[in-house]
């Protein structure tokens, strides 16, 4: 059996084998910048599976707010911890689970107090062409979700994407 250098309880981190540890209490909130809006959603990235191009982050979206429209490029999961929205599938409250297809387009009006929802993402997500398609221009996905973690000093706990590692849907024409 191999000797692994356990994490000190203060601190999270990954391992050679894949494992990794996360000190969610001790992760900063990261601004959640899709479209750009300030004063907008904060996350905690928890996990990034670079082969199935999935994230698994806490997002927390303030009471009150307009989500703008957003494509998914592939299914997406959540359980609401908090609050409540309303969206196309009906009212949606805390204690909730999602479950959202692919390849739709979707907006949400968040309700007086802030949701905070456990996700887990497949693809990502990026901003919705006039004609209801992708807008494939700006893409919160594994990388840019990394990114902003990491220049937030919040993705200790992840390993960097492979060497030359690319989203399949950067690679597709807008």
């Amino acid at each position: 059996m191999k000797t692994i250098e356990r994490l000190p309880d203060h601190k999270g981190g990954h391992f050679p084998d894949g494992a990794h540890v996360v000190r969610v209490n001790r992760l900063p909130w990261t601004p959640f910048n899709l479209v750009g809006t300030p004063d907008g959603p904060v996350f905690k990235l928890l996990a990034v599976d670079w082969r199935r191009e999935m994230l698994v982050m806490i997002l927390n979206v303030p009471g009150g707010m307009a989500v703008e429209p957003h494509y998914h490029l592939e299914e997406a999961q959540g359980y609401i911890m908090t609050g409540d929205f309303e969206y196309e599938y009906g009212h949606i409250f805390a204690e909730n689970y999602i479950g959202e297809g692919a390849a739709i387009a979707h907006s949400a009006t968040i309700g007086k107090d802030d949701v905070l929802q456990f996700s887990i993402i497949f693809g990502g997500l990026c901003g919705v062409r006039p004609d209801g398609g992708p807008d494939l221009s700006v893409i919160v996905g594994c990388q840019a979700a990394y990114e902003m973690a990491k220049a937030n000093n919040a993705a200790d706990h992840i390993a960097p994407p492979p060497p030359g590692w690319k989203s399949r849907w950067q690679q597709q024409d807008n």
